[in-house]
């Protein structure tokens, strides 16, 4: 499989994934939203992001370049 089929399908997937993430008690719209990637270098920082946003849907997304 080439690279850009597989980048494609790895968007498609995401973003199904992320269509089927929202609640209808949010009071904030997805546009209105501030929303930040950050890079992570340790499974410690994941670990905290991740118990911080206990509130909320969260996904995370493993891509290796193998």
């Amino acid at each position: 499989m080439s690279r850009s089929v597989f980048a494609a399908l790895v968007v498609a997937l995401v973003m199904v994934a992320l269509a089927g993430c929202g609640g209808s008690h949010s009071t904030a719209s997805p546009r209105t939203s501030k929303r930040t990637l950050t890079d992570l270098r340790n499974i410690n920082e994941l670990q905290t992001a991740f118990n911080t946003a206990s509130g909320e849907p969260r996904l995370i997304v493993l891509v290796s370049p193998t």
